[in-house]
Formats: C-alpha cells, structure tokens, sequence
C-alpha cells in the first residue's frame, strides 16, 4: 500500500470542509431569520426559546462532521467525496476498512485532537515516516492512494 502524501490529504480535507461548511451555512441561513424573527417578538419566553434553538443549531453542526466521515469511510470504498476526488482512502492500518464508530470519531474527536494546537497533529503526516497524522494514530488508520 502506498501512503498518500500530506498534499493530497490536505486537499481531500478541504474539499471536505468546504462541503461541510456549505452545509453548515445553508443551515444557519435557513433558521437564523426564524430565531431571530421570534427574539424580536420582546416575549421574554419567546427569546429564550429561540436562544435555546440558537444554540442547539452549533450542537447539531458537529454531528453533520461525525455522521458525514462516519458513513463516507466506512463505506467499503473508504474515500469521503474529497478523498474521491484524489483518488485516496483511510484504511486500518492492516488495510482491512474502517467500522461506522472509529470512521466518525476519527473525523471528529480525532481531527478536532488533531486542530488543537495550531493544527500541529495534522502537519504530523507531512514529517511522519508512516505519513501518519495524530488522530491516525489514535484510531488505527492510515490515508492510502487507492
């Protein structure tokens, strides 16, 4: 198996992201104007409702993230729609495929892991002798060209 270089891992992850992110967006664009419009209203209940909803919005965002890699890399072809477009999988690191729970906590309690100081577990894969990135190393998974 050859390990796919930390470029081609970038781009799959921005590729990602951005679709992610227009999601996210479409979202907040949709509900913003109807919290907003019930806030208005000056009924103390009302904008505590639409604070309350507000907030659950952020909270659903990141189940998207975990749902989204959950069932991309899990799916026999081991590729999310970035990973597609390079022509690049995450694997175990036995080559065998990634199961729905360790597919969706690596692309989101291990890329968040990853992010957390100044983004240095993702840039990892690029000085790694394995191309491994921190939260590759937490799961078990490597990103190889398929």
């Amino acid at each position: 198996m050859t390990r796919a270089g930390f470029f081609a891992r970038f781009v799959a992850f921005l590729v990602d992201n951005i679709a992610l992110s227009i999601l996210a967006w479409v979202l907040g664009a949709l509900v913003a104007p109807l919290f907003a419009g019930v806030a208005a209203t000056g009924i103390p209940i009302l904008s505590w409702v639409a604070a309350g909803f507000s907030i659950l919005t952020l909270l659903i965002l990141p189940f998207f993230q975990f749902f989204y890699f959950g069932w991309m890399w899990s799916r026999p072809s081991g590729q999310s729609y970035g990973m597609r477009f390079l022509n690049i999988r995450v694997t175990r690191r036995d080559g065998s495929g990634l199961g729905f729970w360790r597919a969706a906590l690596r692309g989101t309690v291990g890329y968040w892991l990853s992010g957390l100081v100044f983004g240095l577990g993702f840039l990892w894969a690029a000085i790694d002798s394995r191309k491994e990135a921190w939260h590759d190393k937490l799961f078990d998974t490597g990103v190889v060209v398929a």
